[in-house]
């Protein structure tokens, strides 16, 4: 049977860039792209892939989830591989609603480790929290002041909260924090040893629905005291239960409850296929098509509009294979109008194999000397025949800079043993394309 695409013949490392790609937009997604063949399949289930499954929040998760044996195994699989998102849920119900402070400190500075922000600030909190250990507050410190000058920390608190708050809310038990304890011990700051006033201030205040309940310790300048203010609003996370993290707009932060008709509504049929996938996953699959074959390029865009519009990216002109010694390619009759059209937007978009031969074609063919620039162009950007060419045309000049410019060039091939490929891809431009050479005339 004819097929109309050869995208199942892809390697399997673009299969796997493009599971990644869908797998960090949802779970549903990546389902419903495995589902579209055995190569999807087979790709969905490495550990790259699960390693990058988008978890949505606590108060998005589906019940049914929970209940269905095979969403279980799924995640239970992804906990199993090293899921950086899940391995925090459970260091954080570990530490704070088991109780195995062992086993979940472990596990926080794991996560942590991994570069998730979310666990890098919960550790922040609980390096902040001791007492006894000024290089545990160090650190702390200093993982703070990155997560904040990321403007990470709303996020940070928020998710905390809605594991704490929404899994367990009753069993939450927070790290203990001593009444005159403070991360600030400048004696001249004086904002230190205030946070906590000024945080049942502002909690009051939300309660209320206040502007006051708004903003923090936003305003405060010392770092340390900042730090004192996020450590309160931490370790009184188990008494805010029911509510709304303090100093975040209600909207925005809404916590939602989904009711079995409500997940009846989105567990509707939705189209699944290779046509549905992103635009950018689709010019990643054309892209790397056309760095294989220009014919395969062709016979991809004819089988869907999706890879035919994903065809005229510029991204994939710039890496279409178009073969070198092949000069069928570079003399294209007049008459072959789609040929000429071809290599026209090849050159458009930056194809710097059409771009090198151009400017060969123009500089020495015929005799137009303005072209010099853009073959200078084509060789920083890396084209080993545009080097040499642009090393032998400096050689030539009379002034010593440029002479010196073209030999320190010219050695740097010679190291790299880029001679003579590129001595005669030169040569096949110049006799290719015609006879008369103006280098050859002086």
């Amino acid at each position: 049977m004819e097929r109309f695409s050869n995208a199942f013949k892809l390697p399997r490392d673009v299969w796997l860039a493009i599971a990644i790609k869908v797998a960090t937009t949802s779970i549903e997604d990546l389902c419903m792209f495995r589902m579209t063949c055995c190569v999807a399949r087979d790709v969905g289930d490495e550990d790259t892939v699960l390693r990058m499954v988008v978890i949505p929040p606590p108060h998005d998760m589906n019940w049914l989830w929970i209940r269905d044996p095979i969403r279980r195994r799924f995640f239970e699989k992804c906990i199993e591989i090293g899921h950086p998102e899940l391995h925090f849920r459970e260091a954080l119900r570990e530490l704070y609603i088991r109780r195995n402070h062992a086993v979940g400190w472990g596990m926080l500075q794991n996560v942590a480790r991994n570069g998730l922000d979310t666990a890098k600030y919960a550790l922040s909190m609980e390096l902040l929290i001791r007492r006894d250990d000024n290089d545990a507050k160090k650190e702390g410190l200093e993982l703070f002041r990155t997560l904040e000058a990321g403007n990470l920390l709303p996020a940070c608190y928020s998710s905390c909260f809605a594991v704490l708050t929404i899994s367990w809310p009753d069993e939450v038990q927070m790290s203990e924090k001593g009444e005159e304890h403070t991360v600030c011990d400048s004696t001249r700051c004086l904002t230190r040893g205030h946070m906590g006033l000024l945080y049942d201030y502002g909690r009051r205040a939300a309660e209320r629905d206040s502007i006051h309940g708004v903003g923090g310790a936003d305003h405060i300048r010392c770092i340390r005291c900042r730090a004192d203010y996020e450590v309160e609003r931490f370790v009184d996370i188990a008494r805010m239960h029911g509510t709304q993290p303090m100093g975040y707009h209600r909207t925005r932060h809404r916590v939602t409850m989904k009711t079995p008709r409500s997940i009846q509504r989105e567990e509707m049929y939705h189209p699944i296929g290779p046509a549905n996938l992103p635009h950018d996953v689709w010019t990643l699959i054309v892209g790397r098509t056309a760095a294989q074959s220009v014919r395969d390029l062709c016979s991809l865009r004819m089988s869907c509009t999706a890879a035919r519009n994903a065809g005229e990216e510029d991204f994939v002109y710039r890496c279409a294979n178009i073969p070198i010694w092949d000069q069928r390619w570079w003399s294209v009759s007049p008459m072959h109008q789609p040929g000429r059209n071809f290599l026209a937007r090849c050159r458009q978009s930056g194809h710097l194999e059409v771009l090198f031969r151009s400017a060969v074609s123009d500089l020495f063919l015929g005799g137009c000397r303005f072209t010099g620039m853009e073959m200078h162009v084509v060789a920083a950007q890396g084209h080993l025949a545009a080097q040499y060419t642009v090393a032998m045309v400096l050689m030539l000049r009379d002034d010593a800079e440029s002479k010196n410019n073209g030999l320190q060039t010219f050695r740097g091939l010679e190291a790299a043993g880029a001679l003579t490929n590129c001595k005669l891809v030169f040569r096949g431009v110049v006799q290719g394309r015609g006879d008369t050479c103006v280098a050859c005339q002086g």
